[in-house]
């Protein structure tokens, strides 16, 4: 195993701490648990090779009205920031 220090707000480590004795194992342990589910959850899986065919095989998209300045606004659409190309200089 590999030591990891963690700095996290006083209220999680209290709640975190509180599960943990509740389920009678340590913070470690419910921290480990925890990682664990959470990349079993967020797809650390790689995509099949099937998958990978079928996007790179479809059909390309013709977008009838595309945005001109999307590489300007990249982050409006992928966090809704605000449109840069918007803004006021």
């Amino acid at each position: 195993m590999h030591r990891t220090q963690l700095l996290v707000p006083p209220e999680l480590h209290r709640r975190a701490a509180e599960a943990a004795r509740t389920r009678r194992i340590s913070l470690g342990g419910l921290v480990r648990e925890a990682l664990t589910e959470y990349l079993a959850r967020s797809g650390d899986a790689r995509p099949s090779d099937e998958a990978i065919e079928d996007v790179l095989l479809a059909e390309p998209f013709d977008d009838a009205r595309p945005d001109h300045k999307l590489s300007v606004d990249v982050d409006h659409y992928l966090y809704g920031a605000r449109r840069r190309s918007q803004r006021k200089s």
